[in-house]
């Protein structure tokens, strides 16, 4: 079974990840990110891999041809969608109210759709990542 396999050597890195670069955990961001960029270094170019037959994975990795964009395309929504940009807080306005929904999605727009009477669906693109519900205002992922 590879699946059962590839969760194995999954599980083992993330154990090794965890011994070498999170116990003990830094006292700042900045030093945290040290160890875990250490450890990414060791473990893609300097460690092998039983499971590579010995190789490391930067010696198998190969950079993808496909071109990607410097900057993506706007978000467009279907033209029934109303559309909300995200502030600075993580919060939009929503029939006077304030709502927050996630400070992970600042300066994007979602789309609401409404799918029942005062029940609006919440998208991000095409993802559906919360409900809203007009009589109690209370987002739901």
């Amino acid at each position: 079974m590879p699946w059962l396999e590839t969760a194995h050597v999954e599980e083992r890195m993330h154990r090794t990840l965890k011994r070498q670069a999170i116990k003990p955990v830094a006292r700042t961001c900045a030093a945290q990110q040290e160890s875990f960029d250490a450890f990414r270094a060791e473990y893609n170019t300097v460690r092998p891999h039983e499971w590579l037959n010995q190789d490391t994975p930067g010696s198998r990795y190969t950079e993808s041809t496909r071109p990607y964009p410097t900057r993506l395309p706007p978000l467009e929504y279907p033209g029934h969608f109303v559309v909300k940009k995200i502030t600075t807080g993580g919060t939009f306005r929503f029939n006077h109210k304030l709502l927050y929904i996630a400070n992970s999605l600042v300066n994007h727009h979602i789309g609401l759709e409404e799918t029942e009477d005062g029940v609006w669906s919440i998208y991000f693109n095409t993802v559906l990542i919360a409900t809203l519900d007009e009589r109690d205002y209370i987002i739901r992922g």
